[in-house]
């Protein structure tokens, strides 16, 4: 379990991505990227992670927000027709 003392956030797995400024977690450093708009060292800030088409999921430590991709919990009807 890695905890962030900062916001008293928790989250497993090496491949999550916490960030330091508004304290959501993500799945993976490209779906923490997604949220984070503006140019670097100007006027890069956080958005909702929502209104850049992630979603949330919860996990026993909390929520994780991630792309929707083929995972069938969000729907994609082509994945559920190949599936």
């Amino acid at each position: 379990m890695i905890n962030h003392p900062a916001c008293g956030k928790s989250w497993t797995g090496l491949r999550r991505s916490h960030c330091p400024v508004c304290h959501e977690t993500f799945n993976s450093d490209s779906a923490a990227d997604k949220h984070r708009i503006g140019k670097f060292g100007i006027d890069r800030h956080c958005v909702d992670p929502a209104t850049v088409g992630l979603v949330a999921t919860e996990q026993p430590w909390g929520r994780c927000w991630q792309a929707p991709g083929g995972d069938l919990r969000f729907g994609n009807t082509s994945a559920a027709e190949a599936a």
